[in-house]
């Protein structure tokens, strides 16, 4: 007797997992559309009537003179006078101010913010650039700027330069005699 009850069990359990199983498809999905044959068609050539020629440019390349520690003026186009007014060299400080400098770089490497702040010195025509230390980084930071707009030119300078990373931030800056 056991052994049909357990038969009919296991015949029940089964019908019901039969009853109960998923399809693939679902019920609403009937397609009576009658399906077009794709067109082949042969891939067109194209042929160019265009001519470059009387657009192309000539460049030319100067040789090179073998002095390539010399460091070309990046100012090319501004005022020289005026930027050498500007130097420091001469001027004593008077004071600070609130102002900004430009962040070029911040390295964790004391050599290698020497060696930045010596190229953007060199580059700048003698702006004043400064090497703080904010645990564990050393902060290159150049210039003494009481308006944000002349940071920014000075940034976007630096910028073309090379140093993509340069940023603008506010802290105290110094004040020269005129």
């Amino acid at each position: 007797m056991r052994i049909i009850y357990s038969l009919l069990f296991a015949l029940s359990f089964l019908l019901v997992l039969d009853a109960c199983s998923a399809s693939t498809g679902t019920r609403y999905e009937k397609d009576d559309t009658p399906k077009k044959k794709e067109e082949k068609s042969s891939p067109k050539t194209l042929e160019e009537d265009f001519n470059i020629t009387p657009y192309k440019t000539n460049i030319e390349i100067k040789e090179n003179t073998g002095n390539d520690n010399q460091i070309t003026d990046a100012w090319y186009g501004y005022n020289k006078n005026a930027e050498d007014s500007l130097s420091t060299d001469n001027k004593k400080i008077v004071g600070t101010v609130d102002g900004f400098r430009v962040l070029v770089v911040t390295t964790d490497d004391m050599n290698e913010a020497e060696s930045v702040r010596d190229k953007v010195y060199k580059l700048t025509n003698g702006k004043e650039v400064y090497i703080s230390f904010e645990p564990p980084f050393y902060k290159v930071k150049a210039g003494d700027f009481v308006d944000i707009t002349d940071a920014n030119n000075f940034k976007f300078k630096l910028n073309q330069l090379g140093y993509t990373e340069a940023r603008v931030v506010q802290e105290s800056v110094n004040l020269y005699e005129q």
